[in-house]
């Protein structure tokens, strides 16, 4: 679309973590937020980004010991694996 025309859903989607994060320019938020102001679909998607966002960032951060033992597992897996066919 035009530099005055209305953003796309596809638009809007490729800069819905821009616009979170606070990395648009005035007249992008501005445009954003015309479309989501119209669009239930995109404004619903944006809300759903801002949830995960909210929740993966509320998530303590994963300990190496508990990444060491999923490979030790997976590592245990793989060696019992049955063989032929």
């Amino acid at each position: 679309m035009g530099a005055c025309g209305m953003l796309s859903c596809k638009e809007v989607a490729d800069r819905s973590s821009a616009l979170i994060d606070g990395e648009l320019g005035l007249w992008q938020s501005l445009r954003m937020r015309l479309h989501l102001a119209m669009c239930h679909g995109c404004a619903h998607f944006l809300a759903q980004m801002r949830a995960t966002r909210a929740l993966t960032e509320a998530l303590p951060p994963s300990d190496p010991p508990e990444a060491e033992r999923i490979d030790a597992i997976l590592s245990r897996l793989h060696d019992e694996k049955p063989t032929g066919g």
